[in-house]
């Protein structure tokens, strides 16, 4: 016959085991996400440098001073 020590050891198992599963299924979700993004900012990364190319630009940052208007 379980005493009590051991009905309290079995509950906390499976309080455990179903708090691993949730987690899992919240580990795998996010991973899904994170395979989503990394896709989205390849696709990005690809279109700015299709941006740069058409604007015949290089990898330099433009300034403020580059945006002046000529009658400066």
């Amino acid at each position: 016959m379980p005493g009590r020590g051991d009905i309290e050891m079995e509950e906390r198992f499976a309080f455990q085991e179903r708090e691993l599963e949730q987690l899992g299924r919240v580990v795998a979700e996010q991973q899904l996400e994170l395979d989503a993004l990394q896709r989205e900012l390849v696709q990005l990364r690809a279109r700015v440098e299709k941006v740069r190319q058409s604007a015949g630009t290089d990898e330099t940052p433009r300034t403020l001073e580059d945006d002046r208007p000529p009658h400066y």
